[in-house]
């Protein structure tokens, strides 16, 4: 049994060479890596304004549609964020947490709101961080 499995594997690895086939990662996985970012701005255009406040209330609202729940959680955006900001090029889903609870939520939108204003509880709003 380990001699069939140890021959089909390589008969398959072999295969794979010779036909030049590589693995693709497609663009909805790819996410931005070892670069520094700012809470905020999650369009990813280097200023906050209210293009960031619509893009965490529509991601917010597709969340909701999906799942019937209003927090979306940091990981499932970073995981998929062809879904939760399709409008977007290269998102930063981790820059809409900017209360810091792990979660995308309308708080978050309303934080940075209140930056653009120049109001108090802002939250991590206009901070840099680092993705590696």
């Amino acid at each position: 049994m380990k001699k069939t499995f140890k021959a089909i594997t390589a008969v398959f690895s072999a295969a794979l060479m010779l036909s030049g086939t590589c693995i693709s990662v497609s663009a909805e996985n790819v996410q931005p890596r070892g670069n520094w970012y700012m809470y905020g701005d999650v369009n990813n255009d280097g200023s906050i304004n209210i293009a960031d406040v619509v893009l965490i209330n529509k991601a917010v609202h597709i969340f909701d549609e999906l799942t019937g729940d209003v927090k979306l959680p940091v990981n499932y955006a970073v995981s998929k964020p062809a879904v939760y900001f399709p409008s977007v090029e290269t998102p930063v889903p981790q820059a809409a947490d900017v209360d810091g609870d792990g979660f995308i939520t309308t708080e978050d939108s309303a934080m940075i709101q209140r930056a653009i204003v120049h109001l108090d509880d802002i939250g991590r709003c206009g901070q840099p961080f680092y993705v590696n």
